[in-house]
């Protein structure tokens, strides 16, 4: 019985350090991710864990999601252009 319940510890131990090891091995991306204003151009300041938290510009969708983006190489720089139809990095 004892051996059991060790045994049944060891193997939920082993279970949820696998599953913490696969999230981090994650890939994140903007796309599909909501943003505001549907139908728009912006910039946005990097998600945590993704692109080493650099900006990357994006186009809202109709639906408000994500639909297209590009990476930047920078942080802070990302900059919609004056017409508002696109942005630089």
């Amino acid at each position: 019985m004892k051996f059991t319940s060790l045994a049944t510890i060891i193997i939920s131990a082993a279970a949820m350090a696998g599953v913490a090891i696969a999230a981090e091995d994650l890939v994140i991306s903007p796309m599909g991710l909501p943003c505001g204003n549907p139908d728009t151009v912006n910039c946005s300041t990097g998600i945590k864990g993704w692109n080493n938290d650099n900006d990357f510009g994006y186009f809202c969708g109709p639906r408000g999601t994500i639909i297209s983006y590009t990476d930047c190489s920078c942080k802070n720089c990302c900059v919609v252009t004056s017409d508002g139809e696109d942005f630089v990095c």
